[in-house]
């Protein structure tokens, strides 16, 4: 499973799941560089975007997911609403 977190309340709830193996990508701003750099560093595999997705952007979503589908075939993806 791929998770799409687009907020810092997303994150959290990601957290909460315990769902360490799974691959997570975040939205620009969710995570600082320092956050992202030791997530990467304890061997999590998470990708962030370079843009935001807002509440409400489903646009964004489908597109966000699309890529995620690429990199990920085959996978479910967890987007955040």
């Amino acid at each position: 499973m791929v998770f799409l977190i687009s907020s810092r309340s997303g994150y959290e709830s990601f957290v909460g799941l315990g769902a360490s193996g799974c691959a997570l990508w975040v939205t620009a701003g969710v995570l600082s560089p320092d956050e992202l750099e030791a997530l990467r560093a304890d061997g999590a595999d998470v990708t962030d975007f370079d843009y935001e997705i807002a509440e409400g952007e489903w646009d964004a979503v489908e597109c966000a997911v699309a890529t995620i589908k690429e990199h990920h075939p085959g996978e479910v993806v967890w987007a955040q609403a």
